[in-house]
């Protein structure tokens, strides 16, 4: 244990771990709405690092220069699970740290390059920060030795990046390079041993399908193994003869290869604009969205020797919507004992919705038939559409629009009066996904928060509302976890609980396959999910996760392009007990289940 200097004499004797519990007494936040729970006096939780930091305010250059002023004194405290940015207030026994920002993550926190460059200070800023040091003792850290000498003239930057919703980028100051290079090292440190820390409660960890990836400059298309250009789907499928394969889909084609085998992985279509694969397996056919044209195409025509339809003529390449029309996405289900593909194009504020049919010609080799079954529109630009038991799930800018396509009626959830009850604005906040997590209750996922309700679109809950970390782009479904995906990070939460389960970061996240996709007449329509076993990987994300990545907040460094590593998250034991399977049961025990630790 330390002695430390305080106004009122001696100070708390603190080792590692009680400094924790010592500077959480002492943490206050500006009001009630702030309030981050640190865990802070949980047994283990240490302070890593801490001491004076300087940012600058704005203030003119010359003004900045003739006053000695447009400085601000920081105390920063790096937790093993936080980094806190406070103002020190008061002294001795009254003394308080005020938290500036919101804290930081340490799952979110990024350093970013030595980019900045030092700064120089005025004179009389040396002076007045000297003066400052000799009268006011009672502003020492906890610990003295991580006090600066600030009677130098330069200060030297450190910059990092906060992923979560509420962050961004801060650039620090420090008065000498060591401090500054103690600082980056100390984060470094922790970042590296919270992931560390984390690894053994993971909910899923990430197998590759291919890393080896390339740019439509970098490389040949052609070469076996490798894909080229940005990739935006992924689906794995079944033929009819038994055989499974992963489609990628990319801005140069649409490359298919064996589970387990990134080698055999070959582009079998040079469309361009790939955005979306689906396939239909009753028909093994292909459905494919590339420059936003639709096509269908049989399997047997990319992938030979698919045994079971061989005396079958090939379906070949079928493009399945005008070239003058823009289509901005599709969708594949069941209803009514009918596979359907639902195509979007839209018309000036409107979205236009066509219906097509898949059906087999008569004769004993019939010839998948695409037909149109019927349009609908809906006045209001829309993003997505799901398919229910009986039903559609149109998400589009005024909510969730549930529609019955036998008559075409439709009503939007959750209605208007609800959300501004709980606080949100009707319209601000874009719709993700919509999960049913039990018979009678359903997860409606906007980007920012997701919202319990009962299946007439009422909230369900006390609280019903589930505030995400960070701002999500896209949602996927394992049962009874939510994945959300942020470009910076995937976050995990337990469905019954609203826990935070993992965080799995990286740079340019994103979802590749949510689990939809694959259509056949063989799914139980009273299923809560498509899949038989919990233990089955349903989703597939691209990430750059590599160690460059963690100073890289564009798109390039210097010319060098981001890796895409192609992944599917694959349950762990702490998700998968062996013998059993997911049912809504499962979700009554979720206080039992290991807690994210914060």
């Amino acid at each position: 244990m330390e002695e430390h200097e305080s106004n009122g004499g001696a100070g708390p004797r603190e080792g590692r771990f009680s400094l924790a519990r010592w500077y959480g007494e002492r943490l206050e936040f500006k009001d009630t709405s702030t309030v981050v729970d640190m865990a802070l006096t949980d047994a283990g939780r240490e302070v890593v690092h801490a001491g004076p930091l300087f940012r600058q305010t704005e203030m003119s250059p010359l003004k900045r220069t003739m006053s000695g002023a447009g400085w601000k004194q920081l105390w920063v405290i790096l937790f093993d699970n936080y980094l806190v940015m406070t103002k020190q207030q008061g002294h001795g026994a009254s003394l308080k740290y005020v938290v500036w920002k919101s804290p930081v993550r340490l799952e979110f926190l990024a350093l970013e390059s030595l980019a900045v460059r030092p700064v120089q200070r005025s004179n009389t800023l040396s002076r007045m920060i000297r003066t400052t040091r000799s009268e006011s003792p009672g502003r020492v850290s906890p610990d003295p030795a991580l006090s600066c000498d600030t009677g130098g003239d330069t200060f030297y930057p450190l910059s990092f990046h906060d992923h979560g919703r509420n962050g961004g980028s801060y650039t620090l100051y420090a008065s000498t390079i060591e401090q500054r290079n103690e600082w980056r090292r100390k984060m470094l440190e922790a970042i590296s041993a919270r992931k560390a820390a984390q690894e053994p409660n993971s909910i899923f960890s990430l197998e590759t399908i291919t890393s080896n990836t390339a740019s439509s400059q970098e490389a040949p298309a052609h070469q076996s193994g490798l894909v080229t250009g940005y990739i935006s789907c992924t689906l794995p499928f079944g033929a009819s003869n038994g055989r499974q394969f992963v489609a990628i889909g990319s801005e140069d084609g649409v490359w298919v290869g064996m589970p387990k085998h990134p080698e055999s992985i070959q582009r079998v279509m040079s469309l361009k604009m790939v955005t979306q694969i689906a396939f239909l397996a009753d028909y093994d056919l292909l459905v494919v969205l590339a420059e936003k044209v639709l096509y269908a195409v049989d399997l047997q025509s990319v992938v030979p020797n698919n045994n079971r339809h061989a005396k079958r003529p090939a379906f070949g390449l079928q493009r399945l919507s005008n070239p003058q029309t823009p289509i901005h996405f599709f969708s594949v289900g069941h209803i009514g004992g009918r596979t359907l593909i639902v195509s979007k194009k839209r018309k000036g504020l409107d979205s236009v919705f066509r219906v097509a049919e898949v059906s087999l010609s008569a004769g004993d080799h019939g010839v998948p038939k695409i037909a149109v079954f019927k349009d609908f529109f809906l006045p209001s630009d829309s993003h997505d559409l799901l398919f229910l038991k009986t039903k559609v799930c149109v998400l589009c800018a005024r909510g969730f629009e549930i529609m019955d396509l036998s008559d075409l009626s439709s009503a939007t959830i959750p209605l208007d009066e609800d959300l501004r009850t709980l606080g949100k604005r009707p319209g601000v906040n874009k719709p993700l996904a919509m999960f049913r997590i039990r018979e009678d209750e359903f997860l409606l996922c906007y980007d920012e928060f997701g919202l319990y309700v009962d299946k007439r679109g009422a909230p369900s809950r006390s609280p019903p509302i589930i505030e995400w970390e960070g701002t999500a782009a896209q949602a996927a479904w394992h049962a009874p976890y939510v994945v959300l995906f942020n470009t910076s990070f995937i976050e995990i939460r337990h469905v019954e609980s609203g826990r935070l389960a993992q965080i799995i970061t990286g740079q340019d996240v994103h979802c590749l396959w949510d689990g939809r996709g694959v259509v056949s007449a063989e799914v139980a329509p009273d299923r809560l999910d498509d899949f038989d076993d919990p233990r089955t990987p349903r989703i597939h994300a691209a990430l750059d996760d590599s160690e460059i990545s963690s100073f890289m907040t564009s798109a390039h460094v210097h010319g060098v392009p981001r890796r895409q590593h192609v992944v599917e998250l694959v349950p762990t034991e702490r998700l998968v007990v062996p013998g059993t399977r997911y049912s809504p049961s499962l979700l009554s025990v979720a206080d039992t289940l290991p807690p994210y630790v914060p």
